[in-house]
């Protein structure tokens, strides 16, 4: 047993959790290592001046403090998660609302290509189909290029 080992068992040896072989192995190199023995003296002698300290009593209104911190934080947090989920709202509304339009612009753009390319251009077929094309130039795209560019 090295001398880091030993050290790091002078506690247990000092309250007495040692047993077996390994108290013996501890009692032998200790019976050999002078720096190992100082070690266990400083312990011991720190564990008397320990001992000789009275422990400290909470004080009376300590729970009520507790409950009272703890009923404050209760109620003031869910506030705070409240804000975080009205961002989170808007988020997702402002996305959602994009994706909508983006949808809507891919329609009009898809349903505006096939009436041209049938041939089927004019108004009333676009009423007929419920939808209206632009490849008549009577409509215009909800989002496109030309309104993100510079002005």
């Amino acid at each position: 047993m090295n001398c880091k080992s030993v050290q790091n068992r002078l506690s247990a040896y000092l309250d007495r959790e040692l047993g077996g072989d390994e108290l013996l192995v501890l009692r032998a190199h200790l019976s050999t290592c002078r720096e190992c023995r100082e070690e266990l003296d400083g312990l011991r002698a720190l564990k008397s001046l320990l001992g000789g300290v009275p422990c400290p009593e909470p004080p009376d209104d300590l729970s009520d403090k507790l409950t009272a911190s703890m009923l404050k934080l209760r109620y003031e947090e869910p506030r705070k998660l409240f804000k975080v989920s009205a961002f989170m709202f808007a988020g997702v509304a402002a996305c959602s609302m994009l994706g909508t339009l983006v949808a809507l612009n891919y329609n009009l753009n898809r349903s505006g290509r096939e009436n041209s390319a049938m041939g089927m251009g004019n108004m009333a077929n676009a009423s007929r189909m419920d939808l209206p094309t632009y490849a008549d130039s009577h409509v215009s795209p909800i989002i496109s290029a030309s309104n993100f560019g510079p002005r």
